[in-house]
């Protein structure tokens, strides 16, 4: 029996043995010198980057940087057994229940439609099976704070009706009973919470979306000596977790890159910072393997200074991206790197590639088979495409 089911074990022993009415005390957790150096105790169980079930993982981001989707992408790759962001999941598939106030049964529709694309059939059932989302279909379903006793009991229902591996609590200033800057308020509705999902699944761990301040001068302070100070409202919530990623923007277009720092890890060691980007169409992250984290760095420290940060050379022409492409094809990723490498910006590349599109000098395709990627590129090029993969689907038919 581990730790925590001898301490249910020993509440309930404990009730029974109280008489009615009278209030139950419980001591602090404390174990002896031997005792604990002798104890068998069971690694914990990593969902990923750190965050450990059991305990709680803060994901500070400013408000509308992609938390929500970033979390349900993170959820969707750990139920399939497959990395997120370069990073392992764990290998269980573990039940998410993803509660919110913000995104629409129709924002939430179109990401998972999106998301689930060219899965196996299997695979959307198993994703049914271990995640499930909070549509906002009642009038009162966004109100999820726990200030109101109504919406404990709606709290409590909802767990007690399907008992999560993990809960993602979005955003955490909706959830928050009290003052947003006051430590007793933000130390109340965490144990609130804790309580809440405890009864339901001890081991259960708590994923929090919470929002970061805004501007150069704060967004330098997601990584280094002033990551504690990157979120908004009382500390408290970064010191109870014992998982904390920091979320900026990476540049200043509308889809930026994120750059993801890993601020405080408990139960694993951190990693150093990177980048995702988000593909528009399939709504998932992947890894940014070129982003210059250095350069990223002086450019946020200029700005925060009141500078104009790195200058940049001319923009890309349709010409000259036309011309970068040449009689070829690509997939849409790399299509995207080669005109970056050119010069474009992650949203000038995407703007680049609809004109041409619709120009009729380039053309978009995705196969009609699973797990294919979509190809850009020239008309006749894309001819020879089209010809290469029905050759290469019919070689992968005969017997």
């Amino acid at each position: 029996m581990n730790p925590v089911d001898e301490m249910l074990k020993e509440t309930e022993t404990t009730r029974g043995e109280t008489p009615e009415g009278a209030e139950i005390i419980r001591p602090y957790s404390t174990r002896a010198w031997d005792e604990l150096a002798e104890m068998e105790l069971t690694p914990p169980e990593i969902v990923w980057g750190g965050f450990a079930l059991g305990g709680s993982c803060v994901i500070f981001g400013q408000g509308g940087l992609g938390k929500s989707r970033l979390a349900l992408n993170l959820a969707r790759n750990q139920v399939l057994g497959i990395p997120f962001a370069g990073l392992p999941t764990a290998p269980r598939p573990l039940r998410h229940l993803m509660m919110g106030s913000e995104n629409s049964i129709h924002r939430l529709q179109s990401d998972v439609r999106k998301m689930g694309a060219g899965l196996a059939p299997e695979q959307v059932a198993k994703l049914g099976v271990h995640t499930l989302l909070a549509t906002l279909e009642g009038p009162e379903d966004s109100h999820i704070s726990l200030a109101s006793p109504a919406n404990v009991e709606k709290w409590a229902a909802t767990l007690e009706g399907w008992p999560p591996d993990v809960l993602w609590v979005d955003p955490w200033g909706d959830v928050l009973a009290g003052d947003a800057n006051g430590d007793e308020d933000t130390r109340a509705t965490l144990s609130a919470l804790r309580r809440l999902l405890r009864k339901v699944n001890p081991s259960a761990g708590m994923g929090i979306l919470a929002h970061a301040r805004t501007g150069a001068r704060n967004i330098m302070q997601a990584i280094g000596y002033d990551a504690a100070n990157f979120g908004k409202g009382s500390k408290a919530l970064y010191s109870s977790a014992r998982c904390v990623w920091n979320l900026a923007p990476g540049d200043e277009g509308e889809n930026p890159l994120l750059v993801c720092v890993h601020a405080k890890s408990n139960d694993a060691p951190k990693f150093p910072p990177f980048a995702v980007s988000l593909d528009p169409e399939t709504m998932l992250y992947t890894r940014a393997a070129d982003f210059d984290f250095d350069g990223w760095q002086s450019e946020v420290a200029a700005r925060a200074n009141g500078k104009a940060g790195t200058r940049r050379g001319p923009r890309l022409t349709e010409d000259d991206a036309f011309d970068a492409l040449g009689d070829e094809t690509g997939t849409a990723a790399e299509v995207h790197q080669k005109l970056r490498e050119k010069g474009a910006t992650r949203d000038e590349a995407d703007d680049l590639c609809k004109r041409l599109v619709v120009a009729g000098r380039w053309e978009r395709w995705r196969p009609a088979l699973r797990h294919t990627p979509v190809y850009i590129g020239p008309p006749d090029a894309m001819n020879r495409r089209r010809k290469l993969v029905a050759e290469q689907a019919q070689g992968r038919f005969e017997v």
